[in-house]
């Protein structure tokens, strides 16, 4: 799953050739991806989850209105069982998946739970990229989640691709934050999210707003730094929430050790 850099591919339409997996590796995957599914399910089943502020993205797309979402790539684990449960209720969520032949993975997984992936990488073909999100809203009514920071970092810095999709697509942004009372913190980059078993896990939705269509650096940049503060107001609504310490983006250290 990717983000979308500055310069940000759906599988239909995607430029240039893309490797198909042989039967071998394709009975494999018919084979795996659900038992990944199995053991996400088993995961977050050990957790107790709890969702805030939904009811303003509960109203959008109860008419079938499709948003961004947008959130820290930290979140993933916690993050994708909120996207299932909103699968299951019939939202349209979708994710940029590597045309590659490994990210066939992700797409069986997400198809285990009902959802369809937008193939392509952010960082190798960005702007068709762009355009498959785009696309994806515009025709099949699709809500792509975007980690800000994307798959390779900085960490906690919101690059623009979420901002630029909503722009093109005319789609609200919704920022998600998250928590847990107790977690471990692994030693990655991003230092990903681990709630502990029987843990408190809050995800904070916030209010779903629209991107105006601004000419300009300036004007990107503002609306940039806007997201970023939301992302982050949400995130410390659901650090309040769970009375957890608050994580900062400058944290260093400490990696995988438990936290309060």
């Amino acid at each position: 799953m990717n983000d979308l850099d500055p310069t940000p591919v759906s599988g239909r339409g995607a430029p240039g050739p893309q490797r198909r997996a042989s039967r071998r590796r394709q009975l494999l995957l018919s084979v795996v991806a659900p038992l990944l599914a199995l053991l996400l399910r088993s995961v977050w089943s050990l957790f107790r989850f709890e969702v805030r502020g939904e009811e303003a993205l509960r109203r959008r797309v109860a008419g079938g209105q499709p948003v961004v979402f947008a959130f820290w790539h930290e979140g993933l684990l916690v993050v994708c069982w909120y996207m299932a449960r909103l699968l299951k209720a019939g939202v349209k969520v979708t994710f940029l998946i590597s045309p590659s032949v490994d990210g066939e993975v992700g797409v069986r997984i997400l198809a285990a739970f009902g959802s369809t992936a937008v193939r392509g990488s952010s960082r190798r073909s960005g702007a068709a990229a762009l355009r498959g999100l785009v696309a994806a809203i515009r025709r099949d009514r699709q809500s792509p989640c975007i980690t800000l920071d994307g798959s390779k970092g900085p960490r906690r810095f919101c690059k623009p691709g979420a901002i630029m999709v909503a722009r093109m697509a005319e789609a609200p942004i919704v920022p998600v934050g998250f928590a847990a009372r107790r977690s471990w913190r692994l030693p990655s980059w991003d230092r990903h999210l681990v709630p502990t078993p029987a843990s408190r896990v809050v995800i904070s939705v916030g209010e779903p707003y629209e991107v105006a269509k601004e000419p300009g650096d300036e004007a990107m940049e503002r609306q940039r730094l806007e997201l970023e503060e939301r992302v982050n107001h949400q995130m410390s609504e659901a650090e309040a929430a769970v009375g957890a310490q608050p994580e900062r983006a400058a944290a260093s250290e400490g990696a995988g050790e438990e936290e309060r």
